[in-house]
């Protein structure tokens, strides 16, 4: 009975220190757009930003091509016809007066494509001309592209692609290296908005040390450990909302203005513990940030200052798939790293939970050491 009684009293003081933190948030209505709008028009402006340079590097575009025929006879006709009517091609035509360099330095054109005089009889070859700054990809593209058709019309064959199909099957599973738009952005810039919960955590709290309110809790029966908890749910609970309004977001109303739509993978529901684990590495970092902080510039300046720098490294401002190899092995030091590729894992990788789970560890020991130092930094206040 007496211990009954006990957890009564212990769970009727949390309720009140969890009161207590949702009215002052509530109150703060500046917080509450940074915490909700923020990541929103981020995923917004940015998933329209970058899509277009998604659809060039993952998807594929037609490249510009100038293609002059200088022979005019029937193989140097048919070789014309076949570059101008293959898909990767858009045929642009030669503005008057302008010169190969003058074409690619007005980004008229990507490359130029010159059939001489004598290639039917054999005594000159076909010539191309490249825009220095195109993407070896496209070029390697273009080239082969180029090649293969040249080949079809030198020896006669209607599909070169068909001759080499029965000579070699790939068998590769489809490209799933690349994120795409939403599954880089959404999750990534959920992740970041909720790190971005340090900065109302430790305003708060350096106002309730300042204003006698921290002082005076400490004088009622009321643990350390307590005043954290009473600190670290609500938070805790508005960032796993923020998660779930940012996915709505991108499912719902990011296909409605762009033209791609949220691949949410084959396990969806493994979003659940990851999103669970990643509110409490960003609410642990919260707790501790308040409790480093001295004055609320000071603490401000801590929680934004790292929250970007952690956005940086970990992925999020530049997709982790871009970075040189030192930056990648540096983005593992951000647990905001750690929380994106565990969701990449679910949208992009549809991996089983065994391969998620030493993310979700990760981020385990993260909350649990900033929790731990908020604690006893607390007790010496």
């Amino acid at each position: 009975m007496i211990e009954k009684r006990k957890y009564q009293t212990v769970f009727r003081r949390f309720k009140e220190l969890f009161r207590k933190e949702i009215l002052v948030l509530l109150r703060d209505r500046q917080t509450i757009l940074l915490l909700f709008f923020m990541p929103a028009a981020l995923i917004f402006f940015l998933s329209l930003a970058v899509g277009g340079i998604y659809s060039d590097v993952m998807v594929g575009r037609k490249v510009q091509i100038v293609v002059e025929n200088q022979s005019g006879l029937p193989k140097a006709n048919l070789l014309e016809e076949k570059i101008k009517s293959s898909e990767l091609i858009r045929p642009v035509e030669r503005p008057p007066g302008i010169e190969n360099d003058r074409i690619f330095d007005y980004g008229k054109a990507q490359a130029i494509v010159i059939i001489p005089a004598g290639f039917d009889t054999g005594d000159n070859p076909v010539e191309i001309y490249f825009d220095p700054v195109i993407d070896v990809g496209y070029k390697i593209a273009v080239r082969s592209l180029i090649t293969s058709l040249t080949a079809e019309v030198v020896m006669g064959i209607d599909n070169m692609d068909a001759v080499v199909a029965n000579l070699l099957i790939e068998k590769t599973a489809p490209n799933k290296k690349f994120p795409d738009p939403l599954q880089q952005t959404v999750p990534g810039f959920a992740i970041f908005a909720m790190f971005f919960i340090a900065i109302p955590m430790s305003v708060g709290f350096l106002r309730e040390k300042r204003d006698g309110t921290l002082q005076r809790l400490f004088t009622y029966p009321v643990g350390t450990n307590l005043i954290i908890l009473g600190k670290f749910v609500p938070y805790y609970f508005i960032n796993i909302v923020q998660f779930v309004l940012m996915l709505l977001i991108g499912v719902y109303i990011m296909p409605a203005v762009m033209d791609f739509s949220l691949r949410l993978g084959a396990h969806p529901w493994h979003m659940l513990p990851i999103t669970l684990v990643v509110a409490a590495a960003a609410t642990g970092f919260g707790v501790l940030v308040a409790a480093l902080g001295r004055t609320p510039e000071q603490s401000s300046t801590l929680a934004a200052t790292s929250a970007i720098l952690m956005g940086a490294f970990g992925g999020i401002m530049v997709p982790h798939f871009f970075m040189p190899m030192f930056m990648k092995k540096l983005a593992m030091l951000s647990p905001m790293y750690w929380a994106h590729q565990a969701y990449l894992d679910v949208l992009l990788r549809n991996a089983d939970f065994y391969i998620i789970l030493p993310k979700i560890i990760v981020l385990t020991l993260f909350a649990a050491v900033c929790l731990y130092i908020a604690g006893r930094k607390i007790k010496w206040m």
